[in-house]
């Protein structure tokens, strides 16, 4: 997409330059400021002496505090606290290794959650239930408690064996549904046109700028991917509550939750207490007195004490964490740059004590090019006689799954979203804008009769929007012949499953695009045996993290590899979790350059 330069505005007088001189002034204060605390803070984290790790005392509980973003992989996310204390807050893999570990560890005797929000999807939600629910069959105990509770943590408390609202507080259930924003009204307003060239009835990413409402296309599959998702949350919660899924149900219909009266009778929950009060039932279920400590550990504590350096046998199971958007080059933190994928899956294919590898995908696609780029890789590395399988988190789809198409086996969970198997290209015409709008129009002078082709200040031809069509259309060939080849489905198959069509978990494995419904762990064990490995082999997680002083560094610094990082989670913080997710959806349509294989999503969950 090519911007016009917007030459900034001129001032002149004795008081511009004042204020020139005032403003130049200011950002160095600032910036010396700046540079004193990050030094302080490098000097002391490097002459002060390192902590020891918390010690793990016994008859301890632990306290599952969940990060504010929860990544797949641990240290994919930005540090903005400015605390250089060097540690990262586990991601998805590493909780739950950590919950499972405490299962077995005779000095933890239960787990206390008490967390409003979990800013997570329900298949990363389901994941954590899971080891929870393993946690109380070893004959641990689990409560939970907060104050309020939205859906998604109402959805991992509901695993436990007693759950309190607090006073006044509210029970945030009422189902799944998804909100997407259209600028097409926007733009008409303003004079810029975007013309769409997409291939797929379903291929609904490109929606909001050529439409200003949902197609009946894409409402259809939404509501089906969505109703299939709900579903599985539904039976979860009736399970565990002991519960019918129609009771359930009806809670969410009527929002019983925002009602105590109501919600005190629907078994939801098992009551609304203080939070003094449900501390006292930790300490019975301890067999403490009403003096007695609680010995609380919180989870980074314990993952650092008994998890984080644990080690396996030689040979290796590498898992190769690809979450984020798929861009070309590089790519920055917690995104899919294929030039670094590349190097991990060629890392992995040179690596002898690499016996087999999981790609773990948790991407709504991208660049259809760099998707290319990453099956190439992954094919390669199959031609070397290493095993590859993938793991499917909350979504896999696009050019999410178009890298994990050529796969030996390929796992997901019920509530993935995945398929879309469609492309688009985009390209705004201001024409209107520039002629009409502000008064500037553009001339051509021309060696051959398309030198000045592509413009987006002159509009398309006929010829131009010919040569754009066909190029999404080759590419969706491709897409599909990719697909077929490597699920050995038949091409003509493909084509009536594909069509830009987005598929819920248990949708996609029966219609082939996946293999079995099952998580990381059983994809791990999966790739083991298929390398004929026994039980003595270690996981290995790729891309290695820098520690997280280092990555605030490079963002100050600029460094490719953390760029825009820091300034993103800072604008998170300040807009919160879901106006964010929006921003990051129009932020990432509107730059999108070449075709792209990309599914923009928003569940409300």
């Amino acid at each position: 997409m090519i911007e016009p330069n917007n030459p900034p505005r001129r001032s002149s007088g004795v008081g511009s330059f004042f204020r020139a001189v005032l403003t130049s002034c200011l950002g160095t204060a600032l910036a010396l400021i700046l540079v004193f605390f990050l030094g302080a803070g490098l000097v002391g984290n490097l002459l002060a002496p390192k902590e020891e790790v918390a010690p793990v005392s016994s008859n301890s509980v632990l306290r599952l505090d969940l990060p504010a973003v929860l990544p797949e992989l641990t240290g994919n996310t930005v540090n903005t606290n400015f605390s250089f204390d060097n540690s990262d807050e586990p991601g998805l893999y590493d909780i739950m290794r950590t919950i499972r570990a405490a299962a077995k560890d005779d000095d933890i005797k239960g787990i206390y959650f008490s967390q409003t929000a979990v800013n997570a999807q329900p298949a990363t939600i389901r994941q954590l239930r899971q080891e929870l629910i393993k946690f109380r069959e070893a004959g641990k105990f689990i409560i939970a408690f907060s104050p309020n509770f939205v859906q998604g943590g109402y959805y991992l408390a509901s695993a436990a064996d007693e759950v309190y609202l607090g006073p006044m507080g509210v029970l945030d259930f009422r189902g799944l549904g998804s909100e997407i924003p259209f600028l097409k009204p926007m733009l008409d307003k303003i004079g810029v046109d975007v013309e769409v060239f997409y291939v797929g009835d379903y291929k609904s990413a490109t929606e909001p700028l050529r439409r200003s409402s949902i197609s009946k296309e894409n409402r259809e599959q939404t509501k089906a991917f969505l109703e299939d998702i709900f579903a599985e949350v539904v039976a979860d919660i009736a399970e565990s509550r002991g519960l019918t899924p129609a009771e359930v149900r009806n809670h969410a219909a009527n929002m019983t939750g925002w009602r105590e009266a109501d919600l005190l009778q629907s078994g939801l929950i098992d009551g609304v207490a203080q939070r003094i009060e449900v501390e006292a039932k930790i300490r019975s279920r301890l067999g403490l007195s009403g003096q007695d400590k609680v010995n609380v550990i919180g989870l980074t504590d314990y993952y650092n004490a008994r998890i984080k350096k644990q080690t396996g046998g030689s040979d290796q199971v590498a898992v190769i964490v690809a979450e984020g958007n798929i861009v070309d080059g590089e790519g920055t933190l917690g995104s899919i740059g294929d030039k670094r994928y590349i190097e991990l899956v060629q890392q992995a294919q040179r690596n002898d004590a690499v016996k087999a590898v999981v790609l773990r995908i948790n991407s709504g696609g991208g660049s259809a090019s760099a998707s290319e780029n990453i099956w190439a890789a992954i094919e390669d590395l199959k031609a070397a006689g290493k095993p590859i399988v993938v793991s499917m988190g909350d979504v896999a789809a696009s050019g999410g799954y178009y890298i994990a198409a050529g796969a030996d086996s390929i796992f997901a969970l019920p509530s993935t979203i995945t398929g879309s198997i469609g492309v688009f290209n985009l390209f705004p015409v201001a024409k209107e804008l520039m002629n009409e709008k502000i008064g500037i129009n553009f001339d051509t002078v021309n060696t051959t009769p398309y030198a000045n082709a592509f413009s987006p200040f002159q509009g398309l031809s006929d010829t131009e929007r010919n040569l754009l069509t066909e190029r999404a259309q080759i590419i969706y060939d491709q897409f599909m012949a990719r697909v077929a080849e490597g699920r050995g489905l038949d091409p003509g198959y493909v084509a009536e499953i594909a069509r830009g069509r987005v598929y819920g978990g248990r949708k996609a494995e029966e219609i082939g695009l996946v293999d079995r419904m099952a998580g990381i762990d059983e994809a791990i064990a999966s790739a083991a045996d298929l390398a004929g490995l026994g039980s003595d082999y270690s996981v290995g997680f790729y891309p290695r993290m820098s520690d997280p002083y280092q990555r605030l560094i490079n963002e100050l610094l600029g460094v490719e590899d953390n760029k825009r990082g820091f300034s993103a989670q800072v604008l998170r913080d300040q807009l919160g979790e879901d106006a964010y997710r929006h921003f990051e959806l129009m932020r990432e349509l509107t730059q999108a350059q070449g075709v792209q294989a990309r599914m923009p999503m928003i569940i409300k969950f």
